[in-house]
């Protein structure tokens, strides 16, 4: 496969949507590394799972929170992946408060990992990218964020969570436009797609169901939009917005609560 040598770095990729797009991107031929923070166990099952489908994949940990660890993902990831062709900035810190009872540990953890992180690894990616195209080794990589359908409808609920998901839409635009001779920079921007910790399954359909189109985004059609933004080379600076139509009339309060 074409791919087979190059890899993507997806970050909170153990479980949950990280895992399905992981497991898309080897059904792919590419080679994936597994980032997690606190999931060793699940993300070695993970790997193992992805290794017995005859996939290439490397497993880092690092807490998103720490600034150090960050780097040390990143000196890693260069010395071992070398060839390091894209980055999809999946993993997201995701806890209720609200303009008046947010604090500054709020908003320094949801930042953390929701915008600092990847401005990081998008940096370091561009450099890497740049540094492999003087050495006529790769021509171009690209970065996807996954954002939250909610920045476009917006309410009053999770407003730490909804800055730093702003501050993401930033990053997506500003490094298209920072990076463009070495990376294409994308982003998607789904509803809810899989239900919320401690949400049922009723609730999950009914939170669907309050949307315009009486649907929401599905893993399915987000492996599609990553497909799409993988394999154009034409389109940087875009978020693709998949919330069954839900900015048109957004809902007072979240869906989530």
């Amino acid at each position: 496969m074409k791919n087979k040598n190059k890899t993507v770095l997806v970050t909170a990729s153990a479980k949950r949507l990280g895992k399905i797009i992981a497991t898309d991107l080897v059904k792919l031929g590419w080679s994936v590394a597994i980032h997690y923070n606190k999931s060793k166990q699940i993300a070695e099952e993970t790997a193992n799972d992805l290794i017995k489908m005859g996939g290439n994949v490397t497993l880092y940990q690092a807490n998103f929170s720490n600034n150090s660890d960050v780097e040390k993902l990143i000196k890693n990831l260069e010395k071992n992946a070398s060839t390091w062709s894209g980055l999809i900035n999946n993993a997201g810190y995701f806890n209720y408060d609200t303009g008046i009872n947010f604090d500054m540990k709020s908003l320094n953890d949801h930042m953390s990992v929701n915008f600092i992180a990847p401005t990081i690894l998008t940096k370091a990616l561009a450099n890497f990218t740049f540094k492999m195209q003087k050495e006529k080794k790769n021509k171009q990589g690209f970065v996807i964020n996954i954002l939250d359908a909610k920045i476009f409808g917006l309410n009053p609920d999770y407003y730490s969570y909804t800055l730093s998901k702003q501050a993401m839409y930033g990053l997506t635009k500003m490094s298209a436009l920072s990076y463009a001779n070495c990376l294409r920079v994308n982003g998607i921007a789904p509803g809810i797609t899989l239900p919320a910790p401690g949400q049922d399954e009723n609730q999950f359909k009914k939170s669907h169901k309050n949307n315009l189109l009486k649907s929401s985004s599905t893993p399915d059609e987000i492996l599609d939009a990553i497909r799409l933004l993988i394999k154009s080379k034409s389109m940087s600076g875009h978020v693709i917005l998949l919330d069954g139509g839900a900015h048109l009339a957004p809902p007072r309060r979240d869906v989530a609560l």
